[in-house]
C-alpha cells in the first residue's frame, strides 16, 4: 500500500466542523487528508523533536514492537509509549496489535504544516 501525505493544520473548531460537514455531503477534495489541530500550542507538542524523532523513525527501522524502537532510538519505553499513543490518538501513526505486542506503523509518507491557517 503507497503511502499519502497528510496535511496538518491549526484551524479553529468552526472550520474543522465545516470541513467535516462538506465531506459528508460529498463536496470534499476526497484526495485530500487533513489532522486538524485547535491551537499552535497543540501544533508544538505534536512537532516536539522528541515526536518528530519518532515519526521519521518509523519507517526506516520498521520496528516489530514499542521496546524495539524504544531500544534503537536511545530512549526511555514509557516516553517512547507516551508519545506514540498521543500520535497515534491524532492518526500520524497506527499502533498494529500483534499477539501481546503493539506495532508502530507510518500511516503517511510525509507531513505538510499548514503554518498560514490561523
Amino acid at each position: 500500500m503507497k503511502l499519502k501525505r497528510v496535511r496538518l493544520t491549526v484551524e479553529p473548531f468552526r472550520q474543522t466542523s465545516a470541513r467535516w460537514k462538506r465531506a459528508l455531503k460529498g463536496k470534499a477534495a476526497a484526495s485530500e487528508s487533513v489532522i486538524s489541530v485547535s491551537s499552535w500550542q497543540v501544533l508544538g507538542r505534536v512537532l516536539s523533536p522528541s515526536r518528530l524523532e519518532i515519526l521519521a523513525s518509523i519507517p526506516t527501522l520498521k520496528p516489530k514492537s514499542i521496546a524495539e524502537l524504544a531500544r534503537k532510538l536511545k530512549r526511555d519505553f514509557k516516553n517512547v509509549h507516551s508519545d506514540l499513543k498521543f500520535l497515534a490518538d491524532l492518526g500520524l501513526v497506527e499502533l498494529k496489535e500483534s499477539g501481546k505486542t503493539l506495532v508502530p506503523l507510518a500511516r503517511w509518507s510525509g507531513i505538510d504544516v499548514d503554518l498560514a491557517a490561523a
